[in-house]
């Protein structure tokens, strides 16, 4: 191999080298944009998180609460269907059993 050859096999090295050097400093860029992006994704994720728990705990008491009072409603002689609600009912209702089973 004679000496220029191999000064052009050297020189291809180099370029080649600069531009992978070139597109690894990209790729670091990029990763470190995804890192910092994925570090607010988890900031919020966590805040709505807890702002979801906090939201079904607040619901849950009072969708409790509506079916005990729908309970306590019937068991006074109520009807609490839509299709009688609030008339005094003479024996069982049907349509106030299934109103109780889905609350």
């Amino acid at each position: 191999m004679d000496k220029q050859a191999m000064l052009r096999q050297i020189e291809q090295l180099q370029d080649r080298i600069g531009e992978f050097y070139q597109e690894l400093g990209e790729l670091k860029l990029l990763i470190s944009d995804l890192i910092e992006e994925n570090g607010q994704l988890a900031l919020e994720n966590v805040k709505l998180r807890e702002r979801a728990r906090l939201y079904a705990e607040e619901k849950t008491p009072i969708q409790g609460e509506a079916a005990r009072y729908l309970g306590q409603l019937y068991e006074d002689g109520f009807h609490i269907c839509n299709v009688n609600y609030g008339s005094l009912r003479k024996g069982e209702c049907l349509f106030c059993l299934q109103s109780l089973q889905r609350v």
